[in-house]
């Protein structure tokens, strides 16, 4: 039987959002990453598309985003494609609820985006090729 999100120390009002929208128990990869990256350590992991991925990773930093120094980056996330951003930033605004802070998409090669959108922040990176 797999745990609940508050039996993984995971904040009340994200197991309140969580809980609305049916969710109530963790999956495997959320099980072996929610406490230690609650606890603040570093951590990497490999599952498959679908497996609760972006929950596993994103509660954490939901969580400890805080309000840090104004104009500073609060967190960041990488990911290979505009539009696994889109699906991350937007899950991001959804698990920090109506007093998240802003994210701003950034694509390499592209201009700044003009939209921010409430979140944790969420970027995707395109590195170009090394020169020489």
């Amino acid at each position: 039987m797999s745990r609940t999100f508050a039996d993984l120390g995971v904040p009340a009002p994200i197991v309140r959002w969580l809980s609305a929208q049916g969710i109530t128990s963790a999956f495997p990869i959320q099980e072996m990453t929610l406490p230690d990256a609650l606890a603040g350590r570093d951590l990497c992991g490999k599952a498959p598309t679908g497996s609760g991925k972006t929950i596993a990773f994103g509660i954490p930093m939901v969580a400890s985003v805080g309000q840090g120094e104004p104009r500073r980056p609060k967190g960041l996330v990488l990911v290979p494609t505009r539009e696994l951003a889109s699906q991350v930033r937007d899950e991001l605004a959804l698990l920090a609820g109506p007093a998240a802070p802003t994210s701003r998409p950034s694509t390499a090669g592209t201009a700044s985006a003009s939209s921010s959108t409430p979140c944790a922040a969420a970027s995707t990176s395109r590195w170009p090729a090394p020169a020489g």
